[in-house]
């Protein structure tokens, strides 16, 4: 699914246009993501910044009882900026920091931990907050914690780096309020590391859902990718001239269109009135069109047109103001009678547009729905009865719940459509620039990133931008080493019975050679604590136990084992054999002795019978010489049974036979 927001009817009023008042800093003090009760990484020197009057002396002091445990001092450069280096201290606190300068400012900040700090990123399954997660009330009430703290960045997207944030934030001390809104993902990796630890646990939670890798990588390196130079240099124009920008973009999108749509030439006619649609089928969206039953729907990622025909007196034509298609998955298209009303990408976003004066007319209209889903779910999946014509009066018009639709082109033929850059989370870097920035340079021991839906059905780009976001952040963070704790896409969507593509499963292969080729990043397997009915499945305490033990892994160094992973994929005589590393005690098979998941592939895949032979997989037979892959978990939602004796699940993945 491509979940990024853009609606082409967004006039300039979002945030592109730089850093707003709430960015500005005071003439003297820290930087705003320095409060009370903050924790400071532990057996590190730790980065302390903030502004100051230019050329300015200042000093930092961590104190304990009145008593300097140690201090550190600099100058502000011309602009007034400081940055300094805190001298590395054990964990411990409370403390008082405390910086001045010789001209008698003073800013203190009470109630400092010295501990681990995690900053916690991704998208709307790192953003699900810990009260609706399983047992949320539960957990919200028993989160009282004063070794565990919280900061939750305000959702912010701007064009350039900003050094602040877009409304106040503060660290809070964990609590049963502070806790119930913040990621579930995170408080439960945060919380299990307290409790093992016994060390204070920072967590700094930055997520947006629905956003795509790109939008959090700085710009700096996004230059080096082809692919985002085109938004890039519209997103340049739109800060200098807006009207030019989106004369350019509409230029652009419409010529994408005529370039990847094969049915292109048929869009007047399929958005207007004239169509006799009565020979396409029919059905009624009241979910993702994977599950509507349409068979060629089942594992359909592509375009789909609905059309829909309602009638209007005079009156009602005359009055009616707005349209509301509830939540479309991925990006729709939408006419009515033949006139463009609205576009808008996002999987999660309400359609609600605005209507031309006169496009209605007494007697019949057609409204007609280009969808565009480029993975995962698709197509018009809210409630029927959401789906209305709004009157000026306020009365609402409920469109009929049967529409005819008509499939299109695959989207491996289209590819995914480009996103106006000027919309709010949509833009290459913005997230970037509004809220990690702020928190460049805080010392961390590590980073936990759930994201990747956005991506599914780009696979290939997604595959050079997780490990370009890695390097990317360990530059700014200043840690070559920082430890990313990556959490495997959960499973969503509709099951399979043959082997398919998977934008899913490719995107879950990426995370696992992430892990793979590189000894500082450790998965969090998840699919089997998914959902296939929901993007946001609830259990959300899993995942976050799972991390930790990453982290315990990778940030700690504990010799652990995160559960089976392929080692290779080799013949033996006539059978295919997979070796499994990283397998706690040995290899299990839940609900009997096959194994299920495997495919092997030659020109096409084809699912394979599986035993456990000590910790490798034998596919009896399968040794051909025409195969040249072996798949396991190759879906949506994967239905798989192989786990460790840890009751850790295997990793899916995609391996070549060597």
């Amino acid at each position: 699914m491509k979940y990024t927001v853009a609606n082409a009817i967004v006039a300039a009023t979002i945030a592109l246009g730089g850093a707003t008042a709430a960015n500005a800093q005071d003439s003297f003090g820290l930087a705003p993501v320095f409060t009370d009760h903050a924790v400071l990484q532990r057996d590190k020197p730790v980065a302390v910044w903030g502004q100051a009057l230019a050329s300015e002396n200042v000093k930092l002091t961590l104190s304990e009882g009145g008593r300097v445990v140690t201090s550190t001092s600099g100058k502000a450069d011309a602009s007034g900026r400081f940055s300094l280096s805190l001298p590395q201290q054990p964990a411990g606190g409370p403390y008082v920091l405390t910086v001045s300068d010789t001209r008698g400012h003073t800013q203190t900040l009470s109630d400092i931990l010295i501990g681990d700090v995690w900053l916690c990123s991704g998208q709307s399954n790192m953003e699900f907050p810990l009260k609706a997660a399983n047992n949320g009330a539960g957990e919200s009430a028993g989160a009282s914690d004063p070794l565990l703290r919280i900061f939750d960045v305000p959702r912010n997207s701007q064009a350039a780096p900003v050094t602040g944030f877009a409304k106040e934030a503060k660290w809070k001390v964990s609590s049963p309020a502070a806790a119930a809104d913040t990621s579930a993902v995170c408080y439960f990796m945060a919380r299990q590391l307290a409790d093992t630890l016994h060390v204070p646990q920072g967590m700094i939670h930055a997520s947006w859902g629905g956003t795509a890798a790109q939008l959090w990588i700085s710009r700096e390196s996004l230059s080096a990718f082809d692919e985002m130079r085109e938004a890039l240099k519209v997103e340049d124009l739109y800060r200098t001239d807006p009207a030019a920008a989106q004369s350019y973009w509409k230029t652009y999108t419409q010529a994408w269109w005529r370039d990847h749509d094969p049915d292109y030439r048929l869009v007047g006619q399929w958005s207007g009135k004239d169509l006799p649609d009565t020979n396409w089928p029919s059905l009624v969206p009241s979910g993702v069109w994977e599950n509507s039953g349409v068979a060629d729907l089942k594992n359909f990622d592509g375009i789909v047109w609905y059309r829909q025909t309602v009638i209007l007196t005079a009156d009602q034509a005359a009055h009616a103001v707005t349209l509301d298609l509830g939540p479309v998955d991925d990006s729709d298209t939408t006419w009515v009678n033949g006139a463009w009303v609205g576009s808008t990408d996002g999987w999660n976003l309400p359609r609600h547009y605005a209507l031309p004066k006169g496009v209605l007319k007494a007697g019949i209209n057609v409204i007609a729905v280009r969808v565009l889903d480029s993975g995962g779910g698709g197509g018009l999946y809210g409630m029927p009865d959401k789906r209305t014509l709004t009157l000026d009066s306020g009365a609402s018009i409920v469109l009929p719940a049967a529409w005819h639709y008509h499939i299109g082109a695959d989207i491996k033929k289209t590819g995914a459509p480009p996103t106006a850059p000027w919309s709010e989370a949509a833009a290459p870097a913005v997230l970037y620039n509004g809220m990690i920035a702020p928190v460049v340079p805080y010392t961390l021991k590590g980073v936990a990133w759930y994201q990747g839906e956005a991506n599914a059905g780009a696979g290939a780009l997604y595959a050079r931008l997780l490990p370009a976001l890695v390097q990317d952040w360990r530059e700014r963070f200043k840690s070559p080493e920082l430890p990313f704790l990556v959490v495997q896409l959960s499973a969503f969507g509709a099951p399979q019975d043959l082997p398919v593509p998977s934008g899913w499963a490719e995107i879950r292969d990426i995370q696992r050679q992430l892990e793979q080729n590189d000894p500082h990043v450790g998965m969090a397997v998840s699919y089997d604590v998914g959902d296939r009915f929901d993007i946001h499945p609830t259990q959300k305490r899993q995942v976050g136990l799972r991390l930790a033990l990453a982290a315990r892994k990778v940030a700690y160094g504990e010799a652990l084992k995160l559960g089976p992973r392929p080692a290779r994929v080799y013949r033996r005589g006539d059978d295919m054999v997979v070796d499994f590393q990283g397998v706690n005690g040995s290899l299990r098979a839940y609900g009997g002795k096959d194994v299920l998941g495997f495919e092997v592939c030659a020109d096409a895949c084809h699912f394979a019978s599986a035993h456990i032979e000590g910790n490798s997989i034998v596919l009896p037979g399968e040794g051909r010489a025409e195969a040249r892959s072996v798949r396991f978990g190759w879906a949506d939602v994967p239905y798989l049974n192989l786990y460790d004796g840890a009751d850790l699940p295997a990793s899916p993945f995609a391996m070549q036979i060597h």
